[in-house]
């Protein structure tokens, strides 16, 4: 019964921190400036945290499976926090918005 109990702790923690791990840490606004198949490179609106690093950011579209983006949307991007320091540059997607 204690090793029942033991692996249904367990496998709580695991789903969890799985959960945890798919929330977007920080976010941004921007426009779309170019779309490659599933890709964006969305150029930052002024004033956002992100744009101490640069200006255009590389988005990933597939995130929103529901929505058609094209050239020109007004978009909200959330990401897990970290950037990677390319031109442009580089995050890990959690979620993409288009905005009205």
């Amino acid at each position: 019964m204690k090793k029942l109990y033991l692996s249904l702790l367990i496998i709580l923690s695991i789903l969890i921190l799985i959960a945890c791990g798919n929330k977007a840490k920080d976010e941004f606004k921007g426009t779309i400036k170019e779309i490659n198949g599933s890709q964006a490179i969305v150029t930052v609106d002024e004033g956002e945290n992100i744009r101490r690093s640069g200006d255009l950011v590389e988005v990933d579209l597939s995130k929103n499976k529901d929505t058609e983006f094209k050239f020109g949307d007004r978009v909200k991007v959330g990401y897990d926090g970290s950037v990677m320091e390319k031109y442009p540059l580089g995050i890990k997607t959690i979620y993409v918005e288009l905005l009205d």
